[in-house]
């Protein structure tokens, strides 16, 4: 019997495995997390009792990021990676991820797939529209023999969270760059061009000494329950937060307010329009959800 400290890296029919060093320890919590309405997460730093190969979670560690859709935590990059054919782009969608990304502070990289089914024309459109709110933009292919090296190195030395809509390309990524791990992808369906959630469950895969990588199952919708305020929208769209201090109003809802700086922005095309209109939508949504 040992007390060790390790890393949740997976969890499967109720089993928690908990990486300590090279050794990987499937894990069961105790009744008190219940208890306490507490969940262990993968990316939790726990401790656990080991008794005959089978641990017993003692301990969750504070936690400095934790997202509830994928549930994880503590990882400090989030890449989100979207088709742009095959299925179409869905910018709301990506709008929504952004969102919740912002709101947890974790570092992101926006990952176009399939960029050789679009025109360089239509690539630029789509690359001013999140660069010039300050996000890093990387164009993939996975039809190209050639490693995206630029991708790879982002993803060096990171606890690495990928996320994104079904059919968008993200175990195929995973796959290409590191083709050692077992990242499984599936056929996308005809009828819908969407893929088949070939990711079935959360686990971090640990792809060199320093980089973690967890991939996760797609969806092609997503709700807004990890948000607490209606404020926590319009604070978590970058461009909005750099600018809001012009508005006429310090509690500007960027709506119908006078003299608001984010809609002259928007007019002057400072600001993207489907990024405004997406915001206007995320607030309808969320007022529809608490009843405003």
């Amino acid at each position: 019997m040992s007390d060790k400290t390790g890393v949740i890296t997976k969890i499967q029919r109720e089993l928690f495995y908990v990486r300590v060093g090279n050794e990987v320890y499937p894990s069961k919590a105790k009744g008190n997390f219940r208890n306490k309405k507490i969940t262990p997460v993968v990316g939790d730093k726990v401790d656990i009792n080991v008794e005959n190969g089978l641990g017993f979670i003692l301990k969750i560690h504070p936690r400095s990021v934790l997202l509830h859709r994928p549930e994880v935590s503590n990882i400090d990059k989030c890449f989100v990676l979207s088709s742009i054919k095959s299925p179409n782009i869905n910018l709301m969608l990506l709008d929504k991820y952004l969102l919740m990304i912002e709101k947890n502070s974790i570092d992101c990289v926006i990952v176009f797939n399939k960029s050789d089914l679009v025109s360089e024309d239509e690539k630029k459109i789509y690359a001013d529209i999140y660069r010039n709110v300050g996000y890093k933009v990387i164009f993939n292919s996975n039809e190209s023999s050639i490693t995206n090296e630029e991708l790879l190195n982002e993803f060096r030395n990171h606890i690495n969270c990928v996320i994104g809509p079904s059919g968008a390309g993200k175990s195929s990524t995973l796959k290409k760059l590191f083709p050692s791990e077992d990242f499984i992808s599936g056929k996308i369906s005809d009828k819908t061009q969407r893929g088949k959630q070939t990711t079935r469950h959360i686990e971090i895969k640990m792809v060199d000494d320093n980089t973690y990588v967890l991939d996760t199952p797609g969806f092609s919708s997503f709700d807004l329950s990890f948000l607490n305020d209606k404020s926590e929208i319009k604070n978590n769209f970058v461009e909005f937060r750099k600018n809001s201090l012009r508005c006429k109003f310090n509690n500007c809802d960027h709506i119908n307010e006078p003299k608001c700086e984010i809609k002259r922005l928007v007019e002057i095309g400072e600001i993207s329009q489907s990024r405004y209109d997406n915001y206007l939508k995320i607030v309808e949504e969320y007022k529809k959800i608490r009843r405003y």
